[in-house]
């Protein structure tokens, strides 16, 4: 009986034991429940016929030919026939040979490797030309596909559905196996040459780059340029969060959404399920292969350097497959509405029908928004010392100022307002006494409340001082699949993984919520999207995206309002404020020019600030941009002067000083107000390039506002533009 005993007793501490081990291994740090994105359809369905290989409804008809090697839709209004082979009539088969005529006639290629190889090679293999076989299946009203690429061993499914404004494709992440023994998966390009077209013909590619760029098929400047491959929402290690102030870093990519134009007609495709895990390729046509086209890559495993080998470049890729499931929709526009600002108009309807957006509350005014900076930690010798630019009490000064001197409503973040000032993080509370110390911070508060001023503590998250404490360098940072710390070039700075970043926000909160703030600034969060392959923290990116919309949702419950430094999609259902937003492209020479697609889908809906005006270069020139694109004015300010920060890790802000800044912060506000004050919360539904230099916005109101670039007068639709200036129409 004591044998007995015993036995149960062990048993109970082994369970305790296992209960506790699966606590370390997987670290809750609350429900993600409603967070994690769920994609809606697009559209709602009308009716869909399906007959064998085919799905029609009353707009389009789908075709599955060529042993399912083409999707072929047909618009019943127009006539128009769409093709996963091309659908450029001025494109020759003939001439082009080898694989390339294989991949021109395959819906994908199928891109693998061999782990155990480990040297990180990967063979493409296209439907076409490769020994496959494609099995049909009913779901619902729709078709499913089998694919089995016998060579690689490997199986997987497309489905396919069609909808009112065009079909969708979708790949679940169940139906992918690996049977061979010999290769794995690493990713899927998808309808590789649905948007083809040849050179020197009327149209462009549309691509999210930035703003918004397009590639003009007759601008032969993009000729033999190599595919840039976007990464959508960016690639984290090459995030401009962790890189210096002069280095260069990647496109920003903060819509999953493509299109095209050929003259009259178009289409733009948006990524409506695992964006976070996809790419978007651009490939430029070249002597070889005279096609121009975009599409979207699907990743079932990442690659990294492999850190064991130096003597050559070797890519390690993941062991496990990423199970996420894939889809994406193209939507067929309109006959003659197929620009890019009808693409924007399309995907903002589409992000408004599926709660992806939000609508901000109406305001009359634009708003000014002003970063506060406050002190930071300068390095010595032997003690570090803390430089103080801007007191919570000058704050106060700053904030009273301008309330007086700026008819537009007035928002104001503090940086660096910490306990150990800026960049020492995760240490925020009490609020840094030389400043002015909590009670200093709650004074300020107060003010900014009885006298309808924003006020937004900024709060950072996502990284920390490597040197700092309050954290684990074990379970609470961000290890790469190559078992390596993800930091900076110099090795200051540590990635918080998201579950241990939301358990610091919520402590946060618990302190934050004692002062009448109006909201928080949450740096980097709509920047920095990534995935950890830490042992006790494993986290993937779709989990890291419900963190930080968490966050945010908490946040705005909490206080009012919430700001995002940067505006990648998934900030737009509940940021009333995106910073940090391109109002240009990355300059890749297959460009061939910017355009604010993104700004077309979010203006009216959500807040957005650029540049700051007192940073630019060309502070004239950015104001004409922000008047074309409908930005709202952005300082950023400090009371001293920004000398005292050039030997801190701050030394960008070179001219900051409130009194020096003054009057041109007046003169600005009055022309945006001036220009922007009649749409504040209009959508816009133009954006027209008239002439070299000339442009002008339409918004659904019926106001117009033309900007004019050149150093000469303008005139265009009877209007007459100033050199450098601009005009409002209503």
């Amino acid at each position: 009986m004591k044998k007995h005993v015993g036995f149960l007793r062990l048993t109970g501490l082994l369970l305790c034991l296992c209960v506790f081990l699966s606590a370390c291994g997987r670290k809750e740090s609350g429900s993600l429940d409603g967070y994690l994105f769920k994609p809606k359809q697009p559209v709602n369905l009308s009716e869909v016929r399906v007959k064998g290989d085919t799905l029609e409804n009353e707009s389009f008809r789908l075709e599955l030919m060529n042993n399912y090697s083409e999707v072929r839709l047909t618009d019943k209004a127009t006539g128009d026939v769409w093709s996963s082979s091309m659908n450029d009539p001025n494109f020759d088969p003939s001439k082009v040979s080898g694989k390339w005529k294989n991949r021109i006639q395959s819906m994908f290629t199928l891109n693998v490797t061999n782990l155990k190889t480990g040297v990180g090679v990967v063979v493409n293999y296209d439907e076409a030309g490769t020994d496959y076989t494609a099995t049909p299946y009913a779901i619902g009203s729709g078709i499913g596909v089998t694919y089995d690429m016998k060579l690689a061993g490997i199986r997987f499914n497309l489905e396919f559905t069609l909808t009112d404004n065009g079909f969708s494709i979708r790949i679940p992440a169940g139906s992918v196996e690996e049977y061979g023994g010999t290769f794995s998966i690493v990713s899927i390009d998808l309808l590789q040459f649905f948007a083809g077209a040849t050179d020197g013909q009327e149209g462009y590619l549309f691509y999210p780059d930035g703003s918004g760029a397009i590639l003009r098929f007759d601008d032969m400047s993009h000729l033999g340029e190599a595919s840039v491959i976007y990464n959508v929402y960016g690639d984290i290690r090459s995030d401009r969060n962790l890189k210096g102030t002069f280095e260069q870093s990647q496109a920003d990519v903060l819509l999953p959404v493509f299109g095209a134009n050929y003259g009259e007609r178009g289409f733009v495709a948006y990524i409506t399920s695992g964006e976070e895990s996809s790419n978007i390729t651009v490939s430029p046509s070249t002597r070889v292969v005279s096609i121009n086209s975009v599409y979207p890559s699907f990743i079932f495993r990442r690659g990294f350097d492999d850190p064991r080998v130096t003597t050559s470049k070797v890519v390690k890729y993941d062991d496990d497959m990423l199970k996420t499931d894939y889809e994406v929709h193209y939507e067929i526009l309109p006959h003659g509405h197929a620009q890019y600002s009808d693409m924007a108009r399309a995907y903002r309807d589409y992000l408004m029908s599926t709660d992806q957006i939000g609508k901000r509350p109406e305001s009359s005014v634009p708003t000014l928004s002003v970063d506060v900076f406050m002190g930071i930690k300068e390095e010595g010798l032997i003690f570090d010392t803390f430089q103080s630019v801007t007191t919570f009490s000058q704050a106060r000064d700053i904030m009273a100022d301008l309330k007086h001197s700026v008819d537009l409503d007035l928002d104001v973040s503090l940086l660096g307002w910490t306990k150990g000032g800026y960049r020492t993080e995760p240490k925020y509370f009490p609020a840094n006494g030389k400043l002015g110390g909590n009670s200093g911070l709650k004074e300020l508060a107060q003010f900014a409340s009885q006298n309808g001023i924003g006020l937004n503590l900024a709060a950072n998250f996502m990284t920390a001082d490597a040197q700092a404490g309050g954290y684990s360098q074990t379970t609470d940072i961000v290890f790469l699949g190559n078992y390596q710390v993800l930091t900076d070039l110099r090795n200051t700075v540590r990635v918080i993984s998201p579950d241990a970043a939301y358990r610091n926000f919520s402590k946060f909160m618990t302190k934050a919520t004692d002062y009448p703030l109006s909201g928080l600034k949450l740096e980097n969060l709509g920047s920095m999207l990534y995935y950890s392959y830490g042992s006790r923290n494993m986290t993937l990116a779709s989990e890291c995206r419900a963190y930080w919309q968490k966050i945010m949702a908490e946040t705005k419950s909490s206080l009012g309002s919430v700001t995002s430094e940067g505006g990648n999609l998934y900030t737009l259902a509940y940021a009333d404020k995106v910073t940090d937003i391109p109002a240009e492209d990355a300059g890749y020479q297959m460009t061939t020019e910017e355009v604010p697609f993104y700004q077309i889908v979010v203006h009216g809906l959500v807040d957005y600030t650029g540049e700051a005006y007192n940073l630019s270069s060309d502070s004239g020139q950015l104001l004409l941009k922000w008047i074309e694109y409908g930005y709202e004015p952005y300082f950023e300010l400090t009371s001293e002067s920004a000398e005292k920060l050039i030997n801190t890790e701050y030394n960008e802000l070179y001219s900051s000083m409130y009194t020096d800044w003054k009057q041109e912060i007046i003169d600005a506000c009055g022309q945006i107000e001036a220009a922007l004050g009649k749409v504040q919360d209009a959508m816009i539904v133009s954006h027209d390039r008239l002439a070299e230099g000339l442009y002008r916005v339409t918004y659904d109101n019926g106001v117009r506002v033309y900007v004019n670039y050149n150093s000469e007068p303008a005139k265009a639709d009877g209007v007459s533009v100033g050199a450098q200036g601009w005009e409002v129409v209503q």
